[in-house]
């Protein structure tokens, strides 16, 4: 069909009749009804959907109080399908829905996923997940947002000091981060010890003391972290910014910049005022002047800014009289740290069997009559004086102790059951595990595992 020459007769019909300018308003005013309608669609896909475009990947994001990844055939198809419920009301044909999704996809391209801004709900979901399970305050998961925020924008050249028990949900936010942003390592500026950074630029984040394992943290509260803190980092500009001029709390920002605002003199001075004290005649080893230092940086949860022993023992030498040992002074800590160390000279020997540390220290304090210790300090005790020990979970390796031995005990009292019974068949006895048990723990002061006493008799 030639349409020029239709269209050219119809001009000639009407341009003959004088009505060729009607004609011509009527096209523009379709053409403006046709706009609009576009417009509209537009307009309804933007008020009830919520994309970003994350231009590094190529990648789509999908936001509905969750963020959720999609590539651009997903993009494409989920553009399309809201167009498709306006087809019959606009009477669109397939080039027009084309139209529309060009400029909805276009449209959704200059929104990128940096600038994103989260609503409310997932904001504070966010936080109640990480305050109190992660953090003792509310303010400090906000200051974490920000920071990992800083560091995904490209913000920081800080240092933030963790626990290393952080580390898997670092780990699993790298991961992510490389997978759907770009490649990046926030082990430069997460760090887990201290190393000579520079202490203007370092900063303390206090987490609570947890095992990161026991949470069930999967890809999509990963996503929501990122972006929230995305967020967060753009709202406050940075970290140091939100600790100055929005939290009214002079012990947070202490904590957080306290290597920024700790020398190493003050540091020894308050180890020498906390854990020693003057005694003529007393003196302490090196050895055991390390393990104080250790235990006193280990109760205040402080980040050692020594990298070297030699570099501690010379600026407590630097303070107090030292001849091969620190002259004229004592601790309160070193009595059980010596009462141990005799303690294992004399029980302890190399065997096949295990012992939990809670056995252990029961016999410990049982046989020196001590009360200010704990399992805590046992297991530092053990791990600083004796590193080559075994230790997994809550058992000792490879020892056994003449104080009790658990094995021979238990196979005496299973011996004595069977003789006092009269038991012959060993099937018997094994088929009533629980039930001896029970029996041995109303005869025994010294009582072996539920666990470790079914194994035996098995």
């Amino acid at each position: 069909m030639n349409y020029h020459k239709l269209i050219d007769d119809i001009i000639q019909k009407y341009n003959s009749s004088g009505n060729l300018e009607y004609v011509y308003n009527k096209l523009l005013e379709l053409e403006e009804i046709e706009k609009k309608s576009y417009d509209d669609i537009i307009k309804f896909f933007f008020e009830n959907t919520c994309y970003y475009y994350n231009s590094t990947t190529n990648l789509y994001v999908e936001y509905n109080d969750n963020y959720k990844f999609i590539n651009e055939n997903n993009m494409l198809h989920a553009i399309l399908k809201f167009i498709s419920k306006y087809q019959d009301i606009y009477l669109l044909n397939s080039n027009q829905k084309q139209m529309i999704k060009t400029k909805i996809q276009k449209k959704i391209k200059e929104r990128s996923i940096y600038d994103t801004i989260p609503e409310s709900v997932t904001l504070q979901n966010m936080i109640s997940f990480l305050y109190p399970n992660i953090f003792t305050e509310r303010n400090i998961a906000k200051y974490f947002m920000i920071t990992l925020g800083d560091i995904i924008l490209k913000k920081t050249d800080l240092f933030y000091f963790i626990p290393i028990y952080i580390k898997p949900l670092i780990t699993m936010i790298n991961k992510t981060l490389s997978m759907y942003f770009y490649t990046i390592n926030l082990g430069n500026h997460y760090k887990y010890k201290y190393s000579d950074h520079d202490t203007d630029k370092s900063r303390i984040i206090p987490f609570n003391n947890i095992n990161i394992s026991h949470y069930n943290i999967d890809s999509t509260f990963i996503l929501n972290l990122i972006c929230c803190s995305v967020h967060y980092s753009n709202r406050y500009e940075n970290g140091d910014i939100f600790l100055n001029k929005t939290i009214n709390s002079n012990d947070l920002t202490q904590q957080i910049y306290w290597i920024k605002t700790t020398t190493k003199e003050n540091l020894i001075d308050s180890f020498i005022g906390d854990h020693l004290y003057v005694k003529d005649g007393y003196k302490i080893s090196e050895r055991d002047m390390l393990f104080l230092w250790k235990s006193y940086m280990k109760k205040y949860n402080y980040i050692n800014i020594f990298t070297k022993h030699t570099d501690i023992l010379a600026h407590i030498a630097s303070k107090i009289k030292y001849n091969i040992f620190f002259m004229n002074v004592g601790s309160h800590y070193l009595p059980y740290v010596q009462n141990f160390k005799d303690f294992w000279t004399k029980y302890i020997y190399s065997d096949e069997g295990n012992y939990e540390i809670n056995e252990l220290f029961t016999l410990f304090v049982e046989q020196y009559n001590i009360k200010n210790i704990n399992e805590n300090n046992m297991y530092d005790l053990i791990h600083y004086y004796y590193p080559e020990v075994k230790i997994e979970d809550k058992y000792i390796q490879h020892i056994g102790c003449t104080l009790w031995n658990k094995k021979r005990d238990v196979i005496e009292y299973l011996e004595n059951y069977k003789s006092e019974n009269k038991i012959d068949d060993e099937n018997k006895i094994n088929k009533n595990g629980l039930e001896l048990y029970a029996l041995y723990c109303e005869k025994k002061e010294k009582r072996v595992s539920k666990n470790y006493f079914l194994n035996l008799l098995n």
